[in-house]
């Protein structure tokens, strides 16, 4: 798991593409000035109050593990582009039962039966 505290900038942006990874969201690098020097932290969008320096978006066509993940950002895009942003999963046969892979987003709507 990755930190949320470096003291320089490109490790605060190597690092935050692992957070990414884990936590399935945007990651914000905010910085911090002391008379010591500089930190950079790593933020989600819940943490965030104020400024940041860069801001690490999460891809549209990531594969999320979580649905929970999935619906959130879904949300998220929903807002950002003014329509309607739907989660699918991908389906896997193992072993002849039907496994998960992942999450998606789609803006195709879901076919109803």
């Amino acid at each position: 798991m990755a930190g949320n505290v470096y003291s320089t900038y490109e490790m605060a942006k190597k690092m935050a593409e692992e957070r990414q990874g884990e936590l399935e969201q945007d990651i914000f690098i905010c910085p911090s000035r002391y008379k010591s020097g500089n930190e950079f932290l790593l933020k989600t969008r819940g943490q965030v109050f104020g400024d940041y320096l860069y801001m690490l978006a999460i891809p549209f066509r990531h594969h999320y593990k979580l649905k929970a993940n999935a619906t959130r950002e879904a949300d998220m895009f929903r807002s950002k582009k003014g329509r309607p942003v739907y989660v699918k999963k991908k389906i896997n046969i193992k072993n002849g039962y039907e496994v998960i892979a992942y999450y998606y987003l789609t803006y195709k709507e879901p076919c109803s039966t």
